[in-house]
Parts: structure tokens; C-alpha cells; sequence
């Protein structure tokens, strides 16, 4: 539901507390830039206390600062454009010497976000249905290539089997191939891409399993994939932060090397006596 924190302040303002009070006023006066802070961070703008702004989401009724920020990002994730972005970075980072500092604590943010959402049940079948596909293929597009390309080539290093679809003129044709023995890897986060979504929904169309990696269940990806994961990749700048995402990719990648070991350890011999031989990296020199 659209603005739910906010209907929830309206809701509860009687039984708010003095200071509660003033984490509700400064959420409402700053709508953009509440969903990035940290608790820390909120408290030292609203002058509290840093366990003040926990207590204030329980008494929202939420379980803790995380689900009530989860809300805040929710509300705002398709109303605040790319230009929108890069305004909302100069007035939460007016200073350019903490700009490093501010953008590396919120990522740090993000990856506590992830820790707490990962569903054990969810990455566990994920790593199974990647290491029991036949074919697998990679739809990620624009700024979640990079993604993209970094699963498919470590998941190829050791399967054999995977290839990234990064041409959507073609995509079509390259995903009919897929059967129900096959895996399609669909990754995006805000702003989604409608080619990630409609290669997810051809391929359910077709049988072929589907797993998402983006940031929420209301992702439009996540209502297209039979198992999916998310990732918290939101920062108050004109670009997306990936570290959080990078790093469940990065999880999957070594939970499906040890889910294959004995195959994986062949395959990354074979391949470092070939590197050795043609020379492939830069001699180490001791």
C-alpha cells in the first residue's frame, strides 16, 4: 500500500511519544531522503536517540527499523526518476569530503537489509535449480549487466552451460531453445527493464524454470520466476548500488561450487594448467 508509513504516523500520533514525535515530523518534512537512513543517521537528524528510532517502528507496528524502511523505499521506488536522484544526493551529502564515507555506510545498510531478508529455503533452491539445469541463461539488461556478466562467467568457469543474453533483439530466439530440463536467470532492480520481465514471462510460457535476483517480492520480476531472491540496492544517487546484489551473487557462486565440488575442482584444474600455458595472467614474481 502506497504511503503506509505515513498513514500509520496519522494513525498512531496520539500514542507517539515526545520524542517519537520528532522522527515522524522529520520523515514527513524529508520523504526522500528518510528511506536511505540509517537508524543512526535518522536519529542524529531528528535529535535522538539512536534506540528511540527503533522503538518508533515497533510502536508503528512494524517488527523493527528495517521493515518500516523496506515501506519507506517501497513508497518511493517508482516515483523518483534518475535526475530526481542526483538532486536528492546533493542535499543528503552537502559536504564532498564525506560523500566516500556516507555512500560506503549506506551500502553497508544494504547488505544488512539483505542478511536479514535471505530466505535460507529460497537460496537453497536456487542453488540446486542452477546446478541441476541443463542450459542456463542470464537476462540481465542495462545497469544490471554487469551482474549479469559477472554470474555467467563464473557459473560457465564451472558448468559449461551458461550464456549471457545481452542482445533483445535476438532474446527470443535463443530463449525458445530452453526446455523444462533448463534454467533462465532474470536480474534487475529500479528501474526494471520490460525485456527482463517479458524473457521471464516467455519462458514460464514455455516451461522453462525461472529464477529472479532483484531487490523486492513486488518486483514485476518476482511475480515471474518460480524462486527468487532479493537484494538491497538503494542509495541516493543517479547510480544503483550493486554491492549488496554483487555479494548474494557471490553466494550463490560458492554454494553452487561446494553443492558440485568434485566437477568444479576438474574443471578449474583443467583450466589453470591451460591459463599457465597460454599465459593468460601476469606472471607472478614472488
Amino acid at each position: 500500500m502506497k504511503e503506509e508509513v505515513y498513514r500509520r504516523i496519522r494513525e498512531r500520533a496520539g500514542t507517539l511519544s515526545r520524542a517519537q514525535k520528532k522522527i515522524a515530523a522529520w520523515i514527513e518534512n524529508h520523504p526522500d531522503a528518510a528511506p536511505f537512513l540509517t537508524t543512526a543517521k535518522l536519529a542524529e537528524k531528528a535529535g535522538v536517540a539512536e534506540a528511540t528510532v527503533v522503538r518508533f517502528a515497533v510502536a508503528l507496528g512494524y517488527s523493527g527499523y528495517t521493515e518500516m524502511q523496506r515501506s519507506l523505499q517501497d513508497d518511493m521506488r517508482e516515483r523518483v526518476t534518475t535526475v530526481e536522484r542526483l538532486d536528492l544526493a546533493d542535499n543528503l551529502y552537502p559536504e564532498e569530503s564525506r560523500v566516500a564515507y556516507e555512500v560506503l555506510s549506506d551500502d553497508v545498510n544494504n547488505l544488512q537489509q539483505t542478511m536479514s531478508r535471505l530466505d535460507g529455503k529460497s537460496f537453497a533452491d536456487a542453488v540446486n535449480r542452477i546446478s541441476a539445469a541443463g542450459k542456463i541463461r542470464v537476462v540481465a539488461f542495462r545497469s544490471s549487466h554487469a551482474l549479469g556478466y559477472f554470474l555467467t562467467f563464473y557459473l560457465h568457469l564451472i558448468l559449461q552451460n551458461t550464456e549471457l543474453i545481452d542482445n533483445s533483439d535476438t532474446m527470443f530466439e535463443r530463449l525458445s531453445a530452453l526446455t523444462e530440463d533448463d534454467l533462465l536467470i532474470g536480474i534487475g532492480f529500479p528501474r526494471y527493464t520490460h525485456r527482463t520481465v517479458q524473457a521471464l514471462q516467455f519462458a514460464r510460457s514455455q516451461g522453462v524454470p525461472t529464477l529472479g535476483i532483484t531487490d523486492s517480492p513486488e518486483s514485476p520480476l518476482a511475480r515471474e520466476t518460480n524462486v527468487c531472491l532479493y537484494a538491497a540496492s538503494r542509495l541516493p544517487s543517479y547510480v544503483d548500488s550493486f554491492t549488496a546484489p554483487l555479494s548474494l551473487v557471490n553466494g550463490l557462486l560458492t554454494a553452487v561450487g561446494s553443492n558440485i565440488k568434485n566437477q568444479a575442482s576438474q574443471r578449474l584444474a583443467r583450466m589453470e594448467n591451460l591459463w599457465e600455458r597460454e599465459g593468460i595472467y601476469y606472471p607472478d614474481r614472488g
